[in-house]
C-alpha cells in the first residue's frame, strides 16, 4: 500500500480519535442511548403488560341470571373481574362509565334467561366494552373466555354430560402440539427489526462525519492547501473514503453493542410469546455473513457520502443534501419490516434494499450462500461506480474549489 495513502488515513483518523466531542458523540453516545432507550422500553413494556393481567376489573351485570352468578363463584371468576348487579334504568349511565374509563365491563342479560335456557330458546348477552382502555380491553377477553366455558357447562347440565355429544378429541395425550425449531422462532423476532437498525446506524455513522472531511475542510479553506501538496489527489480521495470507512464501522458497532446490551430487558420487543432469546446462537458462517454484509454495506455509504460531501461547498449543505438519502435508507428498512424475508434473487441486487433484506434472512436463517454474494456484489459494484465518481470530481478544479 502506498506510504502516503496510509499517512492521509492515519491524518483523519488521528484528528477524530484525538476529538473527545467527536468521540462521544459518534461512538459512545449510541451505545449508552440506545442501551438505555431499549432497556427502559423494554422494561416499561413489561411492566404495563403485567399489571393489565393482573388488574382486577369491575363489571355490572343487568338481569343477572342465578346460574351465572353461581358458576362465576365456582369457577373463582369473581377473584378475575369484580361482578355488580345494576339496574336497567342505569344502562346508559353505565356505558358512559365505559367510556370514560371508570368501569371496564357491562353485561345485559335478557329477562328470565335461565327459563329460556331450560325451555329451549336462545336468550342474547349484550356486552359492552371500551377497546381504547387497556384494562376495559383484556376484561373483554377474560369474559369472553369465560362465557365459553359457562356455555359448556349449561350444555352439560341440558343433555347430563358434554362427553355424549363429544364426536372426537383433539391432541389427547399431546402435551406440545406447536412444533418449531426454536433457534428461528427466536431469530424471527429479531428479523423484524434489527436489519432496518443496523442499516439505519451504518448510515448514521457515516453521516455524522463525513460532511465533515470533506466538506468541512473546502468550508475552512484546508482542503485547497492538500490539494497543492504533492500527494496525488487519486490518494487523497482514497485515504478519505478509508478512514471514513473505519469510523463508520466503530460507529456502528458501538450501536449495536447498545442493542446486545439491552436484549435481556427489551427481548419482549423482539420475540414472540414462548420463545427463548438463550436459543439463538450464530455459528462462524453467520457471523462471516454479518460482517461481510455490513463491511460492504458501509462501503456503500462511506462512497454515497463522500460523494456528497465532495458536490458541497459547506457542511450545511452537505447536511440538507444528505436528509433525503437518509429517507430513502430509514425507507428501505421499513418497508422489510414485516415483509416475507423470501423476495425474488434478483431484488437482492437493489442497492440497501437488498442488505437489509439479506440481513433479514441471516436472523431467520434462511440465508444463503447466493444471496449473500448477489447483494454484496451489488454493492461493491455500486461502491465502485461511487469511488470512480470521487477521483474525477477530485480532480475538478471547479467542483473542488467552489465557494
Amino acid at each position: 500500500m502506498d506510504k502516503r495513502l496510509l499517512t492521509v488515513i492515519k491524518k483523519e483518523l488521528k484528528r477524530i480519535f484525538t476529538d473527545r466531542r467527536l468521540i462521544f458523540t459518534t461512538m459512545i453516545l449510541p451505545a449508552v442511548s440506545i442501551f438505555v432507550m431499549y432497556s427502559l422500553m423494554g422494561n416499561m413494556i413489561d411492566t404495563r403488560t403485567s399489571d393489565v393481567e393482573a388488574y382486577v376489573g369491575n363489571m355490572i351485570v343487568v338481569n343477572a341470571p342465578e346460574s351465572f352468578l353461581n358458576y362465576a363463584e365456582e369457577a373463582a371468576f369473581t377473584n378475575v373481574i369484580h361482578i355488580k348487579t345494576g339496574s336497567a334504568s342505569e344502562i346508559n349511565g353505565y356505558k358512559d362509565e365505559i367510556i370514560n374509563g371508570d368501569l371496564e365491563l357491562l353485561m345485559i342479560f335478557d329477562e328470565n334467561f335461565d327459563s329460556k335456557v331450560e325451555n329451549y330458546e336462545q336468550p342474547n348477552i349484550q356486552r359492552y366494552y371500551n377497546d381504547v382502555e387497556d384494562y376495559s380491553y383484556e376484561a373483554r377477553y377474560k369474559i369472553d373466555n369465560f362465557l365459553t366455558t359457562y356455555e359448556e357447562n349449561l350444555l352439560g347440565e341440558r343433555i347430563g354430560s358434554l362427553s355424549a355429544v363429544n364426536v372426537f378429541d383433539l391432541n389427547r395425550g399431546v402435551e406440545m402440539d406447536a412444533l418449531k425449531d426454536n433457534q428461528k422462532a427466536a431469530g424471527k423476532g429479531l428479523s423484524i427489526l434489527f436489519p432496518m437498525l443496523i442499516a439505519i446506524f451504518l448510515f448514521s455513522g457515516a453521516m455524522s462525519v463525513g460532511p465533515d472531511m470533506i466538506a468541512g475542510e473546502k468550508e475552512r479553506g484546508t482542503m485547497a492547501t492538500l490539494l497543492v501538496t504533492p500527494v496525488k489527489r487519486e490518494t487523497l480521495a482514497m485515504g478519505k473514503v478509508i478512514a471514513l470507512a473505519v469510523v463508520a464501522v466503530v460507529s456502528s458497532l458501538s450501536s449495536f453493542i447498545g442493542i446486545i446490551a439491552s436484549m435481556p430487558s427489551a427481548g419482549s420487543m423482539f420475540a414472540e410469546d414462548g420463545v427463548n432469546m438463550a436459543a439463538l446462537q450464530f455459528g462462524v458462517k453467520e457471523y462471516a455473513y454479518l460482517a461481510l454484509i455490513m463491511v460492504t454495506l458501509v462501503s456503500l455509504y462511506v462512497s454515497v457520502v463522500c460523494m456528497v460531501s465532495i458536490m458541497s461547498k459547506s457542511i450545511k449543505e452537505a447536511n440538507t443534501y444528505m436528509a433525503p438519502i437518509y429517507m430513502l435508507v430509514m425507507v428501505s428498512g421499513f418497508t422489510t419490516m414485516f415483509a416475507d424475508g423470501s423476495v425474488p434473487i434478483y431484488r437482492m441486487l437493489i442497492p440497501v434494499y437488498g442488505s437489509v433484506i439479506a440481513l433479514k434472512n441471516l436472523f431467520a436463517f434462511e440465508l444463503t450462500t447466493k444471496m449473500v454474494l448477489y447483494t454484496c456484489g451489488s454493492s461493491i459494484f455500486f461502491a465502485a461506480l461511487m469511488v470512480y465518481g470521487i477521483k474525477i470530481l477530485f480532480n475538478n478544479e471547479k467542483v473542488m474549489f467552489s465557494k
